[in-house]
């Protein structure tokens, strides 16, 4: 073997230290048997603890407002406290209409790119190429103007017309 150089004295001093803590860690450092050990130690005390705790609570005498608490935290209740029948409604309402408006909204369109060489103007939406008067992908709609910022699309069967930004 010839003489080792700079990098493999590092690499192999490195291999020798975690070879080394390797060693120790399985044959010399103390297991988990002595924690589980500790554990029951720990159980006991805390047993002691609570009925230390226990017997001074009921060492004391109970008051009427105490024996009033009690019972109350033990009745059933009559009405939910956190049941609002007027705030339920208009949650159930306002899902509707979100709903209903969900149905009528828009498709989103997305604008991503514009091609202008002479008088011929493309736009590129949804990935797709259109010219002005194609019918979009989607039913129903149809691209009207091609600028270099926006897109002005129809919706055949409402007649609306409605600016599909450039994104950039």
């Amino acid at each position: 073997m010839g003489k080792l150089t700079k990098q493999q004295i590092i690499i192999l001093s490195i291999t020798v230290i975690v070879a080394l803590y390797g060693i120790y860690d399985f044959f010399i450092a103390p297991h988990a048997k002595s924690v589980s050990l500790n554990m029951k130690n720990e159980s006991t005390q805390l047993e002691a603890f609570l009925t230390d705790i226990t017997a001074k609570i009921t060492k004391g005498p109970i008051t009427a407002a105490d024996n009033y608490t009690i019972s109350r935290a033990e009745a059933e209740w009559k009405q939910d406290p956190f049941y609002n029948k007027k705030s339920l409604l208009d949650w159930i309402k306002f899902n509707k209409h979100e709903a209903k408006s969900d149905l009528k909204s828009e498709p989103i369109f997305n604008y991503s790119g514009y091609i202008g060489m002479g008088n011929k103007k493309m736009a590129i939406i949804n990935g797709i190429e259109y010219e002005s008067g194609d019918n979009l992908e989607t039913e129903g709609y149809v691209v009207e103007k091609i600028y270099p910022d926006k897109a002005i699309i129809i919706n055949k069967k409402s007649m609306s017309r409605f600016e599909v930004s450039l994104q950039d």
